[in-house]
């Protein structure tokens, strides 16, 4: 097994290395305006990123978070942001949130409007005029661009649909038919790309499936089950997780069930907390499925605030939600796939124990950052750099798991052939 280890180990070092290089991406970085658009079934909601320094040049008006500043400046981009059919007849453009901040390079205005076609016209097809600062500053332009049009060809990847500046302030904007296969495979990907990068959730199940194969003993994990109550064991918890956030995903999105965000997320880092207790001493034992189907539910109110995020109508959501859905379980699928056959071929050796416990403490170091983080709005940098940390370990042990499968069947098929050999 000292391959292994140097296999590991190289993989550390390399994903370090890796990590120490990248850096966060910038929000906006850019002295010019943004407008992302993300097309719903019935709306289309835009955010809206003006810098600071040129809004503050092109209105003469302060900029600051006090009830006028904000006031003027909500007023000032409703005043210059008109939408229109391709026939003429405008549209509703109501800003609903208006803030200055500093979220990646210089400060800026950031606000969040929603815009409503009249009745029987599409969101899909529209005419977009925009004179917020390009008016008064001739070298200033602003960038449409379509961030997730769930029902076309766009899905997640955002789109730049083009741009305005001063004597040219009309854009077009025209995303075509939706379609319901192209809905269907974009929110399939969603589900996908969400899980992957939702460290809580994938820490959460794996800190159940870590201690699967053993069987407590006097308040520890001591002795190894066979492969067949690991594998019952497993498929247990997974389902369970499953059918729990499955419901609250469906109540969420077709039945309007609703809860705060930040007491959610606190919930999900508590149940991260507590599942990775329970990985280093048995605290539910015999209760795996019941504890993660009751955090099944929280996690579930997580996935549908994106969903909801999306502005499906009710005709539309019932695929949407099936397709965000079956996303969520191909990632998990690969890693039972992936963990099944590691974990039963690790377990027996002596070494499991303390990787067990090393994988458990780094998931409670996570969750406790994460319950400060949510409760309190501090450590994100360290929120960062604990989500670094896990993909890069998430990565390792795909490839150690793998690797250390595809020995054991080597193993086996070599200890055939030369029993074959000897046979002669």
């Amino acid at each position: 097994m000292t391959v292994f280890t140097r296999i590991a180990l190289s993989w550390v070092i390399y994903f370090a290395s890796l990590l120490a290089l990248v850096s966060p991406a910038a929000a906006h970085l850019t002295p010019n305006s943004e407008i992302g658009l993300t097309i719903g079934a019935e709306d289309v909601r835009a955010d809206i990123i003006i810098p600071q320094s040129e809004y503050m040049v092109a209105t003469s008006h302060s900029a600051g978070n006090d009830r006028q500043s904000l006031s003027r400046a909500r007023a000032y981009i409703e005043d210059r942001f008109k939408v229109f059919t391709p026939q003429g007849t405008p549209w509703s453009v109501r800003v609903d949130l208006v803030d200055f901040a500093q979220r990646a390079g210089p400060p800026d205005l950031h606000a969040a409007a929603v815009l409503t076609p009249p009745p029987g016209a599409s969101p899909r097809n529209f005419v977009a005029e925009w004179h917020a600062v390009v008016d008064e500053l001739p070298s200033h332009f602003a960038l449409f661009v379509i961030r997730r049009d769930i029902a076309g060809v766009s899905g997640a990847e955002p789109q730049i649909a083009g741009a305005v500046r001063s004597g040219a302030a009309r854009i077009a904007i025209d995303v075509g038919d939706a379609s319901k296969w192209r809905e269907f495979r974009n929110t399939v990907k969603l589900g996908i790309d969400h899980i992957i990068g939702g460290y809580d959730h994938l820490m959460f199940l794996l800190a159940l499936l870590l201690p699967a194969p053993l069987a407590a003993s006097a308040g520890r994990w001591a002795t190894v089950r066979d492969w067949r109550h690991t594998v019952r064991s497993i498929v247990g918890v997974v389902t369970a997780f499953t059918i729990g956030h499955s419901l609250s995903l469906i109540g969420a999105t077709l039945g309007g069930w609703r809860l705060p965000v930040q007491p959610v997320e606190i919930a999900i880092a508590m149940s991260v907390l507590i599942s990775t207790a329970h990985a280093v001493r048995p605290l539910f034992l015999g209760y795996e499925p019941v504890v993660a189907g009751g955090f099944g539910l929280i996690h579930g109110l997580a996935f549908a605030t994106l969903v909801a995020d999306l502005h499906l109508g009710i005709a539309v959501a019932p695929l949407a939600l099936l397709g965000f859905n079956l996303g969520i379980e191909i990632v998990q699928l690969v890693i039972v796939l992936v963990a099944i056959p590691a974990l039963i071929l690790l377990a027996p050796y002596r070494y499991y124990h303390p990787f067990r416990t090393g994988l458990a403490v780094v998931g409670m170091g996570a969750a406790v950052v994460w319950l400060i983080n949510r409760a309190f709005g501090v450590g994100d940098g360290f929120m960062r750099i604990v989500e670094q940390a896990i993909a890069a370990i998430a990565v390792i042990l795909a490839v150690v798991s793998i690797a250390l499968v595809a020995s054991h069947w080597l193993r086996r098929c070599f200890l055939r052939l030369r029993a074959v050999g000897q046979g002669h």
